[in-house]
């Protein structure tokens, strides 16, 4: 396997559901305790791009041999390297390995310092990742795939990046937390519509219970409720009030989601889609992590 094969197939365009909320729920740490570590931060942020690449990894490994992704249905190497390299089965396998035994490098730190319940944390995380694409039942053929991975992505890391920092996790972290489960779920509910052809048969999903058309209408509803979340979090105090500045990213998020729309939706558009589905998240989150680093720098400095 070259370089390029290992970079495409590690997916780094993706890799923003975990970093976004590591980063978050350690400045939201350090906003609301003072206390950051950076070891820890290092390690929590290794460990989740460590889980975030094995579910990428896995979840092409098991589309391509379940007859998922064939070059009728996939459009090109970004879609699935395996349908268009010739890469073999067992580096595959190798790969998804050495995935597990590096990341528990960093995930055996963190249990040494901060105890059993990153050990939990990090089982389920595990556990949800394997299980989403394999197992009897995977999880992303049935419509529960969004929950489990706006849950796993967008709640358990931001909580065990806030734990790790603030040793314990309250009602404030998981209220803050709830944009990035929705982020993460509407990711994979974008996948779902730009799918639907390609899982007809095969999977349960949203879109195809619901239909593309309703569901891109689902995905705009959850982008209104992220800010309805952070509207709900300043108000209740767990964010500042300088916070209402993210409301200024809405006209470019509006921008990003506005292609994301029926007559977009094909086979050769299928990476703009999920580009702009991603994007749109990360121009929300830019301005939340700008606004809470702004914060803990004003307390520091003023």
């Amino acid at each position: 396997m070259t370089k390029k094969q290992l970079f495409t197939i590690l997916e780094p365009k993706t890799w923003s559901a975990s970093i976004i909320p590591v980063l978050i729920g350690t400045l939201y740490s350090t906003y609301r305790v003072g206390n950051f570590r950076l070891d820890l931060f290092i390690a929590v942020l290794f460990s989740a791009v460590g889980v975030q690449c094995f579910a990428n990894v896995i979840n092409d490994y098991s589309d391509y041999i379940s007859g998922l992704d064939t070059r009728e249905t996939v459009y090109d190497r970004e879609g699935s390297i395996l349908v268009f390299d010739d890469i073999s089965l067992i580096q595959v396998k190798k790969l998804m390995a050495c995935l597990v035994i590096c990341t528990l490098f960093p995930a055996v730190y963190l249990i040494f310092h901060r105890g059993l319940v990153v050990a939990v944390i990090g089982i389920i995380g595990f556990l949800v990742a394997y299980l989403y694409s394999a197992g009897p039942l995977p999880i992303s053929k049935t419509f529960l795939g969004e929950l489990f991975s706006g849950l796993t992505m967008g709640g358990l890391i931001t909580w065990l990046a806030y734990y790790v920092q603030a040793g314990y996790i309250d009602e404030n972290i998981i209220l803050i937390s709830i944009p990035l489960i929705i982020y993460i779920g509407s990711i994979l509910l974008t996948n779902g519509i730009c799918d639907i052809e390609k899982d007809q048969g095969t999977r349960v999903t949203i879109p195809i219970l619901m239909g593309r058309e309703r569901s891109i209408d689902i995905l705009k509803f959850a982008y209104i409720m992220m800010y309805v979340f952070v509207f709900l979090s300043i108000v209740l105090k767990s964010l500042p009030v300088s916070m209402f500045l993210i409301f200024l990213s809405i006209p470019l998020v509006v921008k990003k989601l506005k292609f994301i729309a029926v007559e977009n939706i094909t086979l050769k558009n299928r990476s703009k889609i999920m580009e702009n589905s991603v994007l749109s998240g990360i121009i929300f989150f830019f301005f939340y992590i700008i606004i809470i680093l702004g914060e803990i720098l004003r307390r520091e400095f003023l």
